[in-house]
Formats: structure tokens, C-alpha cells, sequence
């Protein structure tokens, strides 16, 4: 079993509401050999936030538990847990994910081996209920335009040298919009098929998902990519034609995603000082290899 090195590496697991499921990952990671390494939780505002630090201290003890004041969604919460754990890498998981292979992942840790570019290595995940793979399994390892928020490990500095994910971002589209980021910086993300993690996908009924809260940020936040990362003459009509579309995409909660839209050209200005736009000629670039490596994904196949 390929186990990195507790000095270096820890585990980041943001988390809401589903302690039982919280417990159960837990002990599947431990399981899986991972116990070694020190244990990061966010809660980002529990219901019963008591019953998810017992969840966590007694699956792994010495597990540290961080309670957040506000609901702030995934984004806030990632960073809140990269700039705790002082790591120089971290295994991000989503609390209803674990082990099942760790392939080839020491490699990326090996400072004789992994490329210094490399800012993220994502991980390929079974969905435990149907068997589907995230991405298609004739797809080999190389350089991917995104990932999965739950599903990857990060080099810590290099990821927090760009900022990390934005903190008003709350969630949705959060990890292209970090891929985009890091490109510009001369960053990528690698992915690597040969680690794999199960995603034991369970909504309950405490963590059922916001709908209107859902379509607004996702509609909100496909504007805000485009606008934040590209020339804005270019960027603003890019990002206002991806969230008309998924706007139309889902046929609910129509008022809110117009205020969606409204809320993308407001906060494009608000936060006008974060704005990280390429150039021209890097945007292009940038939209050109997103583009071919989703038709890959698509035309591949399971």
C-alpha cells in the first residue's frame, strides 16, 4: 500500500449534517491504511455540530475538528482547511468518499519525480450505487482542465499561491474556475487513473440539497468564471452566454436564476480588485484545451 509520509501529506475533509456518513468514510480511510496521517474536518455550520466532532475524534483519534460561524459553502471551508493543516500536500475528500486503490499517488509526493507545475493531482471515482466511473476508463493519466473537488490531492503552496478557491465563491463551477487560475500562473492539474476513490453517494434529509440555492450559485458562478479570468471584453458576453444556457438548461426557479445573472455582473465590479483576467492569447489557449479534453472525456466512453 503506497502511504505517504504524515510529515507531509494530510487529509481535508469538509463536511455538513451527515456524521453517520462522516463516520463510515472515516473508518473505510483508516481501513485503506491512511490512519497514519492527520485528519482536517470543516464543519461548515452543523445542525448538531457535537454529534459531527464525536463522528470524527472517535473514528480517528486526534482528529482535528474545525467549526465554522457561518454557512459559507465548500469553497470557503477548502481553504479554511488548506491554510490549517500545514502540509505540503493535502488528499482532499468529500465526507461520503474513501479508498479503494492508491495506485501510483506516492510518485506525486517524490521530490526527485513529481514536476514542479504540477499544482493538483486528481483522482479517478466509482460511484458505489451504479459502478459509473467520473471519468471514462480508457482515458490514461495526463493533464486535465478540472477536477473533482472531493477527489484530489493539492501541493499546498502552490495552490495557495494563486489564492486558493475565491471566498465569496460559495459553490458550484468552483474547481475549473482554481484550473483557470492556476493555468494562468503556469500551473496544471495532472490526472492519474491508477488511485481510485469510491464515492458513497446518500443525500439525507438533513443535508437535502437547497435547489434554489443550487441553480442560483451555479448560474451565478459560470458568469463570474468567464469575467473573472478573461479580458472583460471578451470574458463578460463569454460568461452572460454560459449562464442564459444553464439557466434554460433546468426548467425551475427562473426568478432566481435572473437574479443570478444580476448578481454575476454586480459581483464581476464588486470585486473588481480580485479580477485575475489573461490575456487574449492565454484565454483562447485556455478555452481551446478545456474544450478538447471534455469532448475527449464525452467521445471516449465507459
Amino acid at each position: 500500500m503506497n502511504i505517504p509520509d504524515p510529515t507531509r501529506c494530510a487529509i481535508l475533509i469538509p463536511t455538513r449534517n451527515r456524521p453517520g456518513i462522516l463516520r463510515d468514510s472515516l473508518t473505510r480511510i483508516r481501513e485503506a491504511g491512511f490512519g497514519n496521517l492527520s485528519l482536517w474536518i470543516y464543519d461548515d455550520v452543523s445542525d448538531d455540530p457535537g454529534a459531527i466532532a464525536r463522528a470524527a475524534t472517535e473514528a480517528w483519534p486526534g482528529a482535528h475538528v474545525i467549526h465554522g460561524k457561518v454557512h459559507a459553502g465548500q469553497a470557503h471551508g477548502r481553504n479554511v482547511l488548506l491554510q490549517s493543516c500545514q502540509c505540503e500536500f493535502a488528499i482532499m475528500l468529500d465526507d461520503d468518499q474513501y479508498f479503494l486503490e492508491s495506485g501510483r499517488l506516492l510518485e506525486h509526493l517524490d521530490p526527485a519525480r513529481r514536476d514542479p507545475a504540477c499544482a493538483a493531482v486528481s483522482f479517478q471515482c466509482r460511484d458505489k450505487a451504479d459502478g459509473r466511473l467520473d471519468v471514462p476508463a480508457h482515458i490514461t493519466a495526463r493533464r486535465c482542465a478540472s477536477f473533482m473537488g472531493g477527489c484530489v490531492m493539492f501541493h499546498v503552496p502552490s495552490i495557495l499561491a494563486v489564492g486558493g478557491y475565491r471566498e465569496f465563491w460559495g459553490y458550484g463551477y468552483e474547481e475549473p474556475e482554481l484550473t483557470t487560475r492556476l493555468f494562468a500562473r503556469g500551473y496544471h492539474v495532472w490526472y492519474d487513473p491508477s488511485v481510485l476513490i469510491e464515492h458513497n453517494h446518500i443525500i439525507t434529509s438533513e443535508a437535502r440539497r437547497n435547489d434554489v440555492e443550487y441553480d442560483f450559485f451555479y448560474v451565478r458562478n459560470v458568469l463570474l468564471m468567464s469575467s473573472m479570468n478573461m479580458p472583460l471584453w471578451f470574458g463578460l458576453p463569454l460568461g452572460l452566454y454560459r449562464a442564459i444556457r444553464r439557466a434554460l438548461a433546468i426548467h425551475r426557479n427562473p426568478l432566481t436564476k435572473f437574479k443570478a445573472i444580476l448578481s454575476g455582473f454586480y459581483r464581476t465590479f464588486r470585486h473588481w480588485h480580485e479580477r485575475t483576467p489573461m490575456s487574449t492569447r492565454e484565454a483562447v489557449t485556455w478555452l481551446r484545451f478545456t474544450r478538447d479534453w471534455f469532448r475527449f472525456r464525452a467521445d471516449t466512453g465507459n
